[in-house]
């Protein structure tokens, strides 16, 4: 994990996690990042903060003690040291839950997926590469997608074959989302669900695609569609299944959170959760943006809402095939504004330089924090940690269902991993 350089002198951020209690909604507790400097090792580091070298290693997801000038290191206080993130209590081993996580290209300040995969690889069962949507002027078609800066599709096979090196399965995944223009996503979906034929050429590019790189299968990420074609979306999931399942292949879908089966629903109407878990092997659900670039500030997934989701998804479809939507991200809001897409470390970065402090809400039990900017406006800031996922987890553990999936690698707390660990 990198961080700029702020000064020459070493600069350590305050930062102020809450304590995880749920006596004490404000209680808080100080917690560091030091900007390394250049003659310093993990040892020194540890020596001067009074914090073990395994426990620096752990907080901060690293695989060696090798670290460089400019690189930002979490200091938990030495009387935490121990134990410096909650974590759920543990009923399975590593085997027992799938862990599927999105894998994404670099999008500007973003970073790409693939080290945080391969540092990971021992706790990933499964990634799914943003890479592919329905093309717009043939939409039974597969178009290949990639941000101008990322991955070139000469790196695709070698991405894939690093990933099944590590025992981690590769699922294509598909999506109508993000065209530039006036493109309608829920349009291209409408003509490719149209009729058994438009379904079945678009099963025949899937299938190609498969065997041209060597994929182990398909998640579906289509995410627009029209009430109407809510059966049509189950027929192609079941006609997927029934076209890759006998050829060992696996379908994955993504479908939209909800508590109930509203049909009116434009945003999670068309998704028939029953229909769609006979067929697909894995369904994630979508457990994230609850507050988000629609909505003012608030979680992007709190426990009750969570909660409530999953089990309501326990109840409709096979809970070994579920996957728990989790999310690595946060939004910063402002007023009349579009909220910003931030990562974790971005967050902790944020607070750092504004001096806020992050506060824990007990009810959503996601973190938080304001500030005010240059302009004098007024910010909030919601994101995930090591400390929500712990929660969100409790969740898959009590409902006994099938995994999570981590919306996106490389976004996320690198201590969710220690969590991850100790949970699964």
């Amino acid at each position: 994990m990198k961080w700029p350089k702020i000064a020459l002198a070493a600069i350590i951020g305050i930062i102020m996690l809450s304590a995880f209690s749920a006596a004490a909604a404000d209680t808080i507790v100080p917690y560091q990042i030091y900007i390394i400097q250049k003659g310093d090792t993990l040892l020194t580091v540890g020596q001067k903060f009074s914090v073990p070298v395994e426990q620096l290693k752990t907080v901060n997801n690293l695989l060696s003690e090798t670290i460089m000038p400019g690189q930002g290191l979490w200091i938990p206080p030495a009387n935490l040291a121990a134990n410096p993130y909650p974590s759920a209590d543990s009923k399975g081993n590593l085997s027992s839950r799938f862990v599927l996580g999105f894998y994404v290209d670099r999008e500007g300040s973003l970073p790409c997926s693939y080290q945080r995969m391969l540092e990971n690889s021992g706790l990933i069962n499964a990634c799914a590469p943003f890479w592919y949507r329905l093309a717009p002027d043939n939409p039974t078609e597969v178009l290949e997608q990639h941000y101008a800066d990322a991955t070139s599709p000469a790196d695709l096979k070698d991405i894939i074959s690093a990933a099944h090196q590590n025992d981690i399965q590769v699922l294509a995944l598909v999506h109508n989302l993000l065209y530039p223009g006036q493109v309608d996503g829920a349009g291209l979906a409408a003509q490719m669900l149209a009729t058994s034929e438009t379904r079945n050429k678009f099963i025949n590019q899937l299938e190609s695609l498969i065997k041209e790189y060597g994929y182990d299968g398909i998640n579906l990420d289509i995410e627009r569609v029209s009430l109407a074609d809510r059966e049509k979306y189950s027929l192609l999931v079941k006609e997927l299944y029934q076209r890759l399942d006998p050829q060992g292949f696996k379908v994955a879908v993504c479908v939209p959170a909800k508590t109930r089966d509203d049909i009116t629903n434009t945003w999670s109407g068309p998704f028939d959760y029953k229909q769609i878990g006979r067929y697909a092997h894995y369904v994630i659900i979508m457990t994230y943006d609850e507050h988000g670039s629609y909505s003012g500030p608030g979680p992007i997934a709190s426990y009750g809402w969570v909660s409530k989701v999953a089990a309501y998804a326990a109840a409709n479809i096979p809970k070994e095939k579920i996957l728990l939507g989790i999310p690595g991200y946060g939004f910063d809001w402002a007023a009349q504004q579009p909220p910003r897409y931030i990562s974790f470390a971005q967050a902790s970065e944020l607070a750092a330089a504004q001096g806020a402090r992050i506060m824990w809400d007990n009810v959503g039990k996601v973190p938080y924090f304001k500030y005010t900017d240059s302009s004098r406006k007024e910010h909030q800031v919601w994101f995930e940690n090591a400390s929500s996922l712990s929660h969100k987890l409790t969740v898959v553990e009590d409902l006994d269902l099938g995994g999570i999936a981590i919306w996106r690698l490389g976004m996320e707390d690198p201590a969710d991993w220690k969590v991850i660990g100790d949970t699964f």
